[in-house]
């Protein structure tokens, strides 16, 4: 309610005060020092008055002690130390005219004040102190409260409380003495026995005119209540009643309006440790908070014992101890004007770096605070919104930020839409909704605005020319949009836009000065509905003022009243006043014109007889709390009915929600809130059925707790909205101003909904908790109520120390069974709890395992994982690793990545030594025994079926590789098997078990990775390599002569094109391509004519860099924010180490809604006439500017899969998806690639594969003109396998002829037989290099010439060795050495010949003419 904000603010004091007290209407306040009084305006806070006592009065009559004031503020008193009295006349000086301070310019010009806002217009008043008498009581003086205007009650250490006149007079008769008034426990009690211990004087003491008494308190620590028949407090009418169980009272309070009597006490129980006794203690002006202090600090609390703020939580820094050096010693305080200010006297301590003090300093500190508009105008508490008041200025929290954080709701709902019209709308409609029960759940305006995270305050400033003279605000109130605002001051009123941020105020100021507003400000509509008092007429009134016109009173609609109103609000088109007669009335309010208001009176309620004193009532409002339409109740008759009597705030339910509508809200400070809630039997059930429910009230009262003091109950979003306060400390160094800490406040919005639900299961009302649950499900934060629902209920019961005879755990997971996030509330509630409290949530709740199995099913895989940390920590590693593995095969399979990513980290941190070793916590058993301690057990491949199920492997674990041990680099193993066998002795059972387990992560990955291979989904292998830093280049390599081998190329095309989505290219797309690519700035679809790659040399090295850095340079780049880039060249390449491309990280996250969508063929239609028309074409032109961008996006990644495939040398798919992208450049490197390798295997089914995809493209046109291009490519090829073919025959023979005729075969005949074919073979191969010559041209041709030539020159190197071996009579192995050497240039694999030795196998291959040739396989033997 009350709330302090800034910079405690330090005022001038040269001596050291004692006490301070402000005056009955809070504008002046008295400081007392020693020897002197001086008098302050509060503001500005600036000193009258100052009289300094002489030292012959001192001497007479003591130093002075405290001050008090008399209630009209003509005198004050003062109290010294030798028990007297000192009466001083407070007048204004009539010699001082225009004020006390006068303000004047500078003579310079640049000097001079030219705002408005720089010139005080309050007249401060000049004051002077006048001693009027001094009475001598010769005993000490302990506390003076003053009676009325006239008289006061002085209290003293002699069991006496004399009564004075303010005149210096006694009243002997009136004065009381202690030992003969009768004190009891209560009223009822005849026995009363009055006070015989001579210590037992009062030392504190306040009266209440509407308690008609006293409460004071006794040197030894009790408390009573004195009152008395009549006012005149007869000494022998007077009694007293003892505050039972107080017995160490310090000092009393009284609140008048709530009519409550406050203690103060020596040691606190709500605080650890000994805090000091509190010094005194002060109730705010409107009666709404009370403020104490302690040699600890301050603490501020509402009217029923709600802390609202308490210094004990200040930051004060980290060297100062509270208990020795508080910073805030405070010994006397006051409220300064409305409550806005909080005077205090800080004694400061110094205290020196040895622990001594140094000095004790003594200043009056004043610190602001801002309240709650409910404090003075309990009409707002209608409203949605958090409006806090301060002096001079508002603090208004809307919630406007929310609207960003729902404006993704709304592109949700709107995505919705759209994935609806195209077959979408269930996925959409299962991502984002939590439950759907058929209800129609509409987000309002309002529901978007406050269920803001928002911190952010508005700050609204008074404009200078209103607070200049009507300071400070007293009312304030916001209408139901929460754009307009109207406050009231001392006199008249303002109002406020918050769209045009700008004040309206009076253009006559002399009608802003003839009125007051008393009771309330309302909005009703676009009028404001005010209680005003006329300072002209001297009349009370109802005025009613138009926004939208001028502040004039010819505007207005004024209605004159009887008495003063003390309250107002309004209900619907009704409004409901209290005036201070008693009577309550109720007016039909009537819009007549733009700017005219009727006000019909309907009825008038004398309720005079409820109320103790006009004063005293808090709240009136207007409300329908009637769920039985069957009771009617005579029109003339109504009843009272008594609910609490400790009530602060009061909110009356305008829900939608049908369980919610109507209920009462009232919030009872430390007793927290009570709810009177209708309650409704369930529906359908008539005849006997309904006798059931004949027995159920029609309402019932719960009551739950708050942590925070509610502001604002919004009842749609089942949330609360407070303030809290909290501290910033900028330095610690006394000496500066702001060395206190700095005061700031946020805005908590705790939830309720779960409150509610636990009370109703409680009292076996299931049903109804069930029907409010279900109309909040579609609040974003709905599982998070029941998980604090859950939460709740579990600590209170698992942490009992006794029996709970009927638990609510059982019924209460029952409740959450009821909604799809049960499973999801009861890991989420687990996880934030301690584990020792599990094997109670659980053996109600299910078992982890039953409820991880439950989450596969339903397909909540992330819900499962979070049943992993359970699982682990309640079984054996052992059981959590095979539960994580069949999540991992599930997440796999439905591509979360990001899910299973986590799931490996997840296995590999399992220890390998704990996989079998049993939990020893208290689910087990075994917390207290004692086990053995055993070698850990290595488990055979066998054995590990245990974790991973029945599995088929490519290979066992003695032929598996090394697992890697960096996650950036894939290296391939090439230890010598002997090494490795030395290795694996030296290793420990720990190694070995992690060695294990990283196979079966590895295991589990590849198989999946196979799979996806297999499928020809290339995308998904792409981000499961992305994701999980799968080595897929490596793999790749591995895979190459398996899953990755290819038999039907025409049948993969189209597979993948099916896959990827990726357009077949047709004649027109290439046609307009090919006119775009000249003209256009935006990356066109690849054509047949540009790739965007440059040529590089033949070697291993370009081959890794080029086809990847360069694809781009041409094209343009892609930022990450989606826009595209002509002149900075694509950094696409990969990490690249000394192997090949270990890991690629890509991120494909792209945003659709910034990507440039230019270069759309469309003509600018001018239809004026028809425009939805014109609307199809444009949502076309967008429709087509998506699919173009999610094009280019394809191409991105067909690119780094083309990458990824060429450096795995799965060349097959390679060329597959470079004739996706219709990139002759890049077939060119991978036929170069392949013919590099020797590999006339994969040559071969390259050259079959191109054969193949040329014919169809014959019958498909999209690829024809792209596949004839790749002719010489192919013709390529065929030189290549022929030329090698040619070669293996020569080979194969000279090697079985050197093997079984060494002896009988002359090397002369060898050589003859080896030059004929040579011959026959190079006659052959020049034929057909003259057939397919005719038939390329351009650079095919030079291509070819070259290679032709190439060939020949080695055609001929081969036979100028073969003459070598005529020439010189070698051995038949040293012409096999001689041949080898020269066919090594071109022939790498025949080099192995050299270190190993070789067994011949010749097959018989089928040629497409029928031919049948001979060839050799080298195989190494191990």
């Amino acid at each position: 309610m009350y709330y302090p904000i800034g910079w405690p603010k330090l005022l001038d004091s040269q001596k050291s005060p004692l006490k301070l007290a402000c005056d009955k209407v809070k504008i002046l306040f008295a400081v007392v020092y020693e020897r002197s009084i001086c008098i302050w305006f509060c503001k500005p806070c600036v000193p009258i008055t100052y009289h300094q006592r002489t030292d012959k009065c001192i001497t007479e009559n003591g130093l002075n002690a405290f001050v008090e004031w008399k209630i009209d503020s003509s005198k004050l008193v003062i109290a010294t130390n030798d028990g007297a009295l000192i009466i001083y006349d407070v007048q204004v000086d009539d010699d001082s005219t225009g004020g006390l301070y006068t303000q004047n310019d500078s003579p310079f010009n640049y000097l001079r004040r030219d705002s408005a806002e720089l010139f005080i217009k309050e007249t401060i008043p000049s004051l002077k102190l006048n001693l009027s008498i001094i009475v001598k009581l010769y005993c000490n003086i302990k506390s003076i409260s003053c009676v009325n205007v006239s008289q006061m009650m002085v209290a003293t250490d002699k069991l006496s409380v004399f009564r004075i006149n303010w005149e210096g007079l006694e009243e002997r008769d009136y004065s009381l003495d202690l030992r003969r008034i009768p004190f009891s426990i209560n009223q009822q009690v005849h026995y009363a026995v009055p006070i015989l211990d001579k210590e037992a004087y009062v030392v504190s003491m306040d009266y209440s005119p509407l308690l008609a008494g006293f409460s004071i308190v006794l040197k030894d620590g009790r408390a009573a209540f004195l009152t008395s028949n009549n006012l005149k407090f007869d000494p022998n009418q007077v009694s007293g009643i003892w505050a039972q169980g107080l017995e160490d009272a310090t000092c009393t309070a009284i609140n008048h309006k709530h009519r409550l009597i406050a203690f103060g006490r020596k040691n606190s129980k709500d605080f650890p440790g000994s805090q000091g006794y509190v010094r005194e203690m002060k109730w705010t002006p409107d009666g709404c908070a009370m403020v104490l202090c302690w040699s600890g600090g301050i603490s501020v609390w509402s009217t029923y014992g709600n802390m609202l703020m308490c210094s004990l939580a200040w930051d004060y820094g980290l060297n100062v101890d509270l208990n020795k050096q508080n910073p805030l010693n405070i010994t006397s305080l006051d409220w300064s004007t409305e409550g806005y200010q909080l005077l205090m006297i800080q004694q400061h301590t110094k205290i020196s770096e040895d622990g001594e003090t140094i000095e004790n300093q003594t200043r009056i500190i004043q610190l602001h605070l801002i309240k709650s508009v409910l404090s003075v105008n309990p009409a707002m508490s209608s409203h949605p919104f958090l409006l806090l008041q301060g002096d001079d200025k508002l603090y208004l929290n809307r919630g406007d930020a929310l609207q960003k954080m729902y404006a993704h709701y709304a592109s949700l709902e709107k995505s919705k839409n759209y994935l609806e019209v195209h077959g979408g709308g269930e996925k959409m409609e299962e991502d984002y909704g939590y439950y759907n029960f058929g209800s129609d759940n509409k987000k309002t305006i309002t529901s978007i605005n406050t269920l803001s995270e928002s911190k952010h305050w508005i700050i609204i400033t008074l404009p200078t020319q209103y607070a200049a003279s009507n300071w400070p605000i007293r009312y304030s109130a916001i209408d139901s949009s929460g754009n307009n605002i109207a406050i009231a001051g001392r006199t008249g009123m303002a109002l406020y836009s918050l769209i045009t941020r700008k004040w309206k105020l009076f253009g006559n100021e002399t009608q802003e000065k003839d009125f007051v507003v008393s009771g309330a400000i309302l909005w009703w509509n676009n009028f404001v509905i005010l209680g005003s008092y006329s300072l002209v007429d001297h009349s009370d009134e109802i005025r009613m003022y138009p926004k939208d016109s001028k502040l004039d009173n010819r505007f207005a609609s004024i209605v004159k009243i009887n008495s003063p109103v003390m309250l107002m609000n309004i209900y619907n088109n009704q409004l409901i006043m209290f005036t201070s007669d008693g009577y309550v009335s109720i007016f039909s309010v009537v819009q007549h014109s733009l700017d005219t208001l009727n006000l019909i009176k309907l009825k008038v309620y004398d309720i005079k007889n409820l109320c103790v004193h006009p004063a005293c009532v808090v709240s009136v409002s207007l409300a329908n709390l009637k769920n039985d339409a069957n009771v009617k109740s005579p029109a003339n008759q109504h009843s009272d009915t008594l609910l609490l009597n400790v009530i602060e705030c009061m909110w009356v339910s305008n829900s939608s929600k049908v369980h919610l509508k109507d209920s009462l809200w009232l919030f009872c400070g430390n007793n927290g809130m009570r709810v009177w809630l209708p309650v409704f039997p369930r529906p359908g059930e008539n005849g006997s059925r309904s006798l059931r429910h004949t027995f159920m009230s029609k309402r019932i009262m719960l009551t739950f707790c708050l942590k925070i003091y509610p502001l604002v109950i919004l009842f749609e979003e089942a949330i609360i909205l407070g303030a809290e306060n909290d501290t910033i400390l900028y330095t610690n160094d006394s000496g500066l101003h702001f060395s206190l800490p700095f005061c700031i406040l946020e805005r908590s919005t705790p939830v309720y909904l779960h409150q509610i639900l636990r009370q109703l299961i409680r009292r076996n009302l299931g049903y109804n908790a069930w029907e409010i649950a279900r109309t909040c499900t579609s609040l974003p934060y709905f599982p998070h109520a029941l998980e604090l629902l859950l939460h709740e209920v579990l600590e209170e019961e698992a942490t009992s120390k006794e029996p709970i005879p009927d638990a609510l755990l059982p019924s209460v997971l029952e409740f959450i069974q009821e909604f799809p996030v049960y499973l999801q509330t009861v890991v989420q509630c687990a996880r934030k709890t301690e584990i020792a409290l599990w094997p109670y949530l659980f053996s109600m709740a299910g078992k982890p395992k039953d409820l991880f199995q439950q989450c596969i099913t339903q397909n909540q895989l992330e819900i499962a994982a979070s049943y992993l940390i359970i699982l682990q920590n309640l079984e054996p590693s052992s059981v959590s690793r095979q539960y994580a593995t069949m999540l991992l095969d599930t997440a796999l399979e439905q591509k979360k990545w990001d899910l299973a990513k986590d799931l490996v980290r997840f296995l590999r941190a399992i220890d390998p030594n704990d996989v079998e070793s049993p939990r020893t916590s208290i689910v087990m058993g075994s917390r207290f025994s004692v086990s053995s301690v055993q070698n850990t057990a290595i488990p055979s491949p066998e054995d590990l079926t245990l974790i991973l199920g029945n599995i088929t492997r490519g290979r066992t674990l003695e032929t598996k590789p090394d697992t890697p041990t960096n996650k950036d680099k894939f290296v391939i193993s090439t230890v010598n098997p002997t090494l490795r066998n030395q290795r694996r002795v030296s290793q420990t059972p720990k190694e070995k078990l992690k060695i294990v387990e990283d196979f079966f992560i590895e295991d589990i990955l590849q198989r999946h990775a196979n799979k996806l291979l297999q499928n020809r989904k290339l995308e998904d292998l792409g981000f499961m390599a992305a994701k999980l830093d799968f080595q897929l280049v490596g793999w790749l390599s591995k895979e190459k002569d398996k899953s990755a081998k290819i038999d039907d190329f025409v049948t993969t095309l189209k597979q993948l094109h099916d896959q990827l989505e990726w357009p077949k290219p047709s004649i027109e797309n290439i046609t307009n391509t090919q006119i775009e690519a000249g003209s256009s700035s935006q990356t066109p679809i690849p054509d047949a004519t540009e790739s965007g790659y440059k040529s590089f040399s033949h070697s291993n090295e370009l081959d890794n860099l080029g086809g990847y850095l360069s694809s781009y340079q041409k094209a343009g780049n892609f930022t990450l924010d989606g826009k595209f880039n002509h002149d900075v060249e694509a950094n696409l390449l990969p990490k690249i180490d000394l192997m090949s491309v270990a890991s690629e990280q890509v991120s494909l996250l792209w945003d659709d809604d910034k990507l440039n969508s230019g270069g759309q063929n469309f003509m600018n239609f001018e239809l004026d006439e028809d425009q939805s028309y014109h609307n199809a074409i444009e949502e076309q032109k967008r429709k087509d500017a998506k699919s173009k961008q999610a094009i280019q996006k394809m191409e991105i990644k067909l690119r780094y899969l083309l990458q990824l495939f060429t450096e795995g040398d799965c060349l097959e798919f390679s060329l597959l998806l470079s004739i996706m992208l219709l990139d002759k450049a890049s077939v060119l490197r991978i036929t170069n690639k392949a013919i590099r390798s020797n590999s006339l295997i994969l040559c071969r089914k390259l050259r079959n594969g191109l054969k193949d995809i040329t014919r169809w493209s014959l019958y498909d046109l999209g690829y024809q003109s792209f596949m004839l291009s790749l002719k010489s490519q192919i013709s390529v090829l065929d030189n290549f396998i022929i030329r090698e073919e040619s070669i293996s025959p020569v080979l194969a023979m000279m090697n079985k002829e050197s093997v079984e005729h060494t002896q009988t075969v002359s090397s002369e005949s060898l050589i003859k037989d080896m030059t004929d074919i040579m011959e026959t073979s190079q006659k052959s191969h020049e034929n057909k290099l003259n057939t397919s010559g005719s038939s390329t041209t351009g650079t095919n041709n030079v291509l070819e010439r070259k290679n032709s030539s190439e060939e020949k020159r080695s055609l001929t190197s081969k036979s100028h060795s073969l003459n070598i071996m005529k020439t010189s009579n070698l051995s038949t192995n040293q012409h096999m050495n001689e041949f080898r050497k020269s066919s090594s240039s071109e022939h790498s694999h025949i080099n192995e010949l050299k270190d190993i030795e070789e067994t011949l196998e010749f097959e018989n291959i089928d040629e497409d003419d029928g031919g049948r040739v001979m060839f050799c396989n080298v195989t190494r033997l191990n």
